[in-house]
């Protein structure tokens, strides 16, 4: 199967709600997620052991995870309009807060492919893995999947592709969903075969 190619058409700083950031000597203008939401959306490691993920589309770069250190449990988030900080505990647990501290999100460790996404200001859902195919899916508590995130093959890099409900399109909150299910998805324990 032939992987897909994504051509990001780089938006002028200038546009309206557009961000310049500078992250490991590069510099990203983030445009907001705007009608890229009904299309499929990337996430993409540029460089090959950086600490640095973009989520694309074809009209550009909408959010940045970057950190340093050899690690991944500490990570910054940057969208157009905010940043945020991810972390994980030693014991696997995810959580996102606003630059102040307060907790946004929170992701338990949980046990057999399933853990909730606890958000501060709305109803638990859940995070499930798919096994046989190895997708990740955030449901709703009624069990409806509002976000799917695929693995893309990419030779010593993390890459997925997500794909959106309708349901989830509309939710004020979906840049922090976006970046907790994608952080959740880079701190899961990583098995290898024989």
């Amino acid at each position: 199967m032939k992987r897909p190619r994504v051509m990001v058409h780089a938006t002028p700083v200038g546009a309206p709600g557009a961000r310049e950031v500078e992250a490991h000597g590069a510099v990203h203008a983030l445009t907001p997620l705007g009608d890229a939401v009904h299309g499929l959306l990337y996430w993409e490691q540029p460089r090959v052991f950086q600490r640095e993920w973009r989520l694309v589309s074809e009209r550009g770069e909408h959010m940045l995870l970057h950190g340093h250190g050899i690690t991944r449990r500490n990570l910054i988030a940057e969208t157009p309009t905010s940043t945020w900080t991810l972390t994980r505990s030693w014991g696997g647990n995810v959580m996102l807060a606003d630059p102040e501290g307060r907790e946004m999100v929170s992701v338990p460790h949980g046990w057999f492919g399933r853990c909730r996404v606890e958000l501060a200001s709305g109803p638990t859902l859940q995070w499930r893995r798919q096994f046989w195919l190895g997708e990740r899916m955030l449901e709703d508590v009624e069990g409806h999947e509002l976000l799917r995130l695929r693995r893309r093959f990419a030779f010593l890099r993390f890459q997925a592709e997500v794909s959106l409900a309708d349901a989830v399109r509309r939710r004020e909150d979906l840049p922090l969903l976006l970046a907790v299910t994608f952080f959740a998805w880079l701190s899961e324990p990583r098995g290898h075969g024989h």
